[in-house]
């Protein structure tokens, strides 16, 4: 089944929250695409973050299984899709896997704010833009 890999910068704020958001929305049935998500600058293994869990659970998303991922050139190479938080991450990604630059996409057009070390409600900020993308991406999407 083709992929949708969404990506952030850690792997454990805005991307996991994406991911668990398009699976909670049904995402993955109405496209046809799995969701997955992984990092430009991370290591692997690590979890979530508190508040991204908690953020994201209020939106019906559970992240709580969730451990960071290291985006490769196999999982590029790989996906169907690439779905951006920041146009800083378009540009790494394209500069990075030049091959994979039609699948590269920014969830919004606008960047995403990383809410790393922020309270609560920051990540709740952060979760109700990456919310609006999502629905916006399994609505195009949708068989």
């Amino acid at each position: 089944m083709d992929k949708i890999i969404f990506i952030c910068t850690g792997n454990t704020c805005r991307s996991p929250m994406a991911e668990g958001l398009f699976r909670a929305h049904g995402g993955e049935d109405k496209t046809g695409l799995t969701a997955a998500s992984a990092g430009l600058f991370t290591q692997d293994g690590m979890p979530a973050s508190q508040n991204a869990v908690a953020a994201a659970a209020e939106l019906g998303a559970d992240i709580t299984a969730h451990r960071s991922r290291m985006l490769t050139p196999e999982l590029a190479r790989d996906a169907r899709y690439l779905v951006c938080m920041t146009g800083a991450h378009y540009d790494r990604l394209c500069e990075l896997f030049p091959d994979c630059a039609d699948k590269v996409f920014t969830l919004l057009p606008e960047d995403i704010s990383d809410p790393f070390g922020g309270d609560l409600e920051t990540y709740r900020r952060a979760a109700a833009e990456i919310d609006k993308g999502v629905r916006s991406i399994i609505e195009r999407l949708a068989k």
